[in-house]
């Protein structure tokens, strides 16, 4: 199959929430977070103007399926105290189920590092699903601290 990767723009916010409304449904997130999917559209519509967030997007006969969001994080919290508090974020991996398995996830992610690279950036942190965590300890990714949540 043939396959490009691109980043994403504004004319692609259809397709971007489309495919975000498949992954909350997949990990089941709408049960804890009934207002996630009413978010998803205003939160695109803001990252595609940001130049602090990219998503590339997987293509395949000219039809998006899949996509990756990159967002630099300022000041986070956990860098504080180092010289440069700024970090890479992914977030967001998506690739429909019937083209699983091929290796696009691991180019998406490269992309995201890539991209995170040339912005002077040397730390990455990103949230994974459960389902997931193979998938990014294969990529070289570790398990930094556990992150606990408590929600009311």
């Amino acid at each position: 199959m043939q396959h490009s990767f691109r980043i994403a723009t504004i004319d692609d916010h259809c397709d971007i929430v489309t495919m975000l409304n498949e992954l909350v449904i997949e990990l089941k997130v709408t049960e804890q977070f009934p207002h996630l999917a009413k978010r998803i559209n205003e939160d695109i519509k803001l990252a595609l103007q940001s130049a602090n967030v990219c998503i590339f997007l997987l293509i395949i006969d000219n039809k998006p399926v899949g996509l990756a969001r990159v967002d630099i994080l300022s000041n986070d919290p956990i860098f504080r105290l180092r010289e440069d508090s700024r970090c890479g974020y992914v977030d967001q991996m998506y690739v429909r189920p019937n083209f699983r398995n091929c290796g696009y996830g691991h180019l998406l992610l490269k992309k995201c590092e890539a991209w995170i690279n040339e912005k002077g950036i040397s730390h990455i942190l990103l949230h994974a699903a459960p389902l997931a965590l193979k998938f990014y300890e294969r990529e070289g990714y570790s398990n930094n601290r556990e992150l606990l949540k408590k929600i009311k």
